[in-house]
């Protein structure tokens, strides 16, 4: 039997020299009737952890100097960001200065002193749910204005129409963490994934993947569709359109 190259199976391109055009110029399509287009960026290792320092932590170390590059890369192309209150406690959060950033939370367990809310030359949102929202007004000050969406629970359905018909916002970058994108991806709100594998493997079973909760009931799976695999090295950037709930 004919030898096939790894590299060909997989359509794997390797940028010449450096990664120049890499997701530099990316379409996206039209966004859903009455939401944004949701595209979730994640770095794991080879076993799935997405934090290989401190418990709590943030990613950092988990990719390479690409995995930064494309990174920023992405959040040049959406007009949104959407970020996890977990990921705020765990350190600073720097934004380009256009984008509009936006937070959930179900309490106001939230670090007021995080760059995510004390640079005002954009806007910034917090959705919450309605019990939750005098509590993470009083938290936030006027670092962030406050959106009542739910109750119990962040709607998040309401808010992302709230960010399309109100804000106007196309693409919507999420960033984490693993509860926030579970939940998107559950409610069939999150389109497509932009997964960066790193060569290393850490173990740990308390350490987090880039799902978080309960997950679906056996046989039940979400289906994903590859678009593109890149390497660089030894890292791999995936690109995948993400589809509903199957059975196996």
């Amino acid at each position: 039997m004919r030898a096939v190259s790894i590299a060909r199976l997989l359509d794997v391109t390797r940028p010449a020299g450096s990664p120049d055009a890499l997701y530099e110029a990316l379409d996206f399509g039209e966004p859903a009737k009455g939401r944004p287009a949701v595209f979730i960026n994640m770095a794991a290792t080879v076993d799935g952890k997405i934090v290989i320092g401190e418990p709590g932590g943030t990613a950092k170390g988990v990719g390479g100097p690409t995995d930064q590059l494309l990174f920023r890369r992405l959040q040049r192309q959406c007009d949104a960001v959407l970020v996890g209150a977990s990921t705020l406690r765990a350190g600073p959060v720097l934004y380009p200065p256009e984008l509009l950033r936006v937070t959930v939370t179900r309490s106001a367990n939230l670090p007021a002193g995080n760059p995510f809310f004390t640079r005002r030359s954009a806007l910034a949102l917090v959705a919450a749910p309605e019990e939750a929202a005098a509590a993470v007004r009083q938290c936030v000050g006027n670092g962030a204005d406050v959106l009542e969406v739910g109750s119990g629970e962040v709607d998040l359905t309401q808010l992302l129409g709230i960010l399309r018909q109100t804000y106007g916002r196309r693409l919507l970058l999420c960033e984490g963490g693993p509860t926030l994108n579970s939940a998107l991806i559950m409610a069939g709100l999150a389109d497509e994934l932009f997964l960066t594998i790193s060569p290393k493997l850490k173990g740990g079973s308390g350490i987090p993947s880039i799902m978080a909760g309960a997950g679906l009931p056996p046989g039940r799976v979400v289906s994903l569709d590859l678009l593109s695999v890149y390497a660089d090295g030894s890292e791999l950037y995936l690109r995948y359109r993400i589809g509903g709930v199957t059975s196996l």
